[in-house]
């Protein structure tokens, strides 16, 4: 049986900068976040209507395909297909939401509702992994351990029990992002698995129900590897006219490894990493690894490979003068 696809709520805080963001007074932005309330047009859009709201969406479209082709191992299959691409379309601006933001301010609208949508999303899973447990139950195959699925919804819920801003303040800031990337980088992962990887015959069989998602998500994958790049580049390039190396290379590195967050970080990944390995679904991982960050990494080298070659010749044109 295909590993269900599974989704995960980048529940991103807006954190200190929100109000800046969002060209609100920081205070006020500091009680909303414990509210729980936005203001969308006229209306105040509390967490609670968001998620309740993606819940009956997901609800209703399985249902809607449960009746129309049965409750068998067929019309289940549909419904989480379904199901899958609504909870897509809430993961998405949550996931990169704030990257996009970041790389241009103007367009900070999703960053400001990252946590709703990401909440949202945590809400639509239910029906997803409710599906997912029905399929095993009228399944006429075994359908293994699924430990590749069930990481991704362990890595859900932890997440949006950690936007919980008291349980987020108690894990740190520090760790909280890390193991924040970390959770979403590995669904990012598992959501190549379910458009490319795994999917590969019926991308090619019925490309808009898959390409099109397989594009967004490593669009998504990039940028967000770009904005971190960018994060860590920009006080190098702005200290390279003083000629102040030294605190900048150990600004840009050394942060990664105080404070305490190497050890449990390293915990959380060992963690995944054996439980993979237990499931023989290591194979997997990369390969869906690769059809997230390859196209990526693809174009980046070959930049790198074009800039080198273009100094090269411009040093051997020199010379020869």
């Amino acid at each position: 049986m295909r590993d269900p696809v599974l989704k995960v709520p980048d529940v991103q805080l807006v954190k200190s900068k929100e109000g800046a963001v969002a060209g609100t007074d920081p205070a006020h932005a500091l009680e909303r976040r414990y509210l729980g309330i936005r203001q969308i047009g006229r209306g105040p859009v509390t967490i609670v209507s968001l998620m309740c709201a993606a819940f009956l969406v997901a609800l209703a479209l399985a249902a809607i395909v449960l009746v129309i082709f049965g409750v068998g191992e067929r019309g289940t299959a549909i419904a989480l297909r379904t199901t899958a691409r609504w909870s897509f379309l809430l993961f998405l601006p949550a996931y990169a939401g704030g990257v996009i933001a970041w790389l241009w301010p103007r367009l900070n609208g999703l960053a400001r509702f990252g946590r709703e949508l990401g909440l949202a999303y945590a809400s639509a899973q239910l029906v997803h992994v409710g599906l997912v447990l029905w399929i095993i139950h009228v399944a006429a195959g075994p359908s293994g351990t699924m430990v590749f699925f069930w990481i991704g919804i362990f890595c859900t819920y932890l997440l949006a029990l950690f936007s919980l801003p008291r349980l987020q303040d108690a894990l740190g800031p520090r760790l909280w992002r890390i193991l924040r990337t970390i959770a979403l980088e590995y669904i990012a992962i598992a959501f190549a698995a379910d458009f490319v990887t795994l999917q590969s015959q019926n991308l090619g069989k019925h490309p808009l129900s898959y390409l099109p998602f397989a594009l967004m998500l490593v669009s998504a994958a990039g940028l967000r590897f770009v904005a971190f790049w960018d994060r860590r580049l920009r006080p190098l390039r702005q200290s390279l006219s003083l000629r102040v190396f030294g605190p900048v290379l150990q600004s840009l590195f050394g942060r990664m490894f105080h404070g305490g967050v190497v050890g449990p970080a390293m915990i959380f990944i060992t963690a995944i990493v054996v439980a993979l390995a237990l499931d023989d679904a290591l194979w997997v991982t990369f390969e869906s690894s690769l059809a997230l960050y390859g196209p990526f990494v693809a174009v980046l080298g070959g930049y790198a490979l074009f800039k080198s070659v273009v100094r090269a010749v411009s040093v051997i044109g020199h010379k020869s003068h």
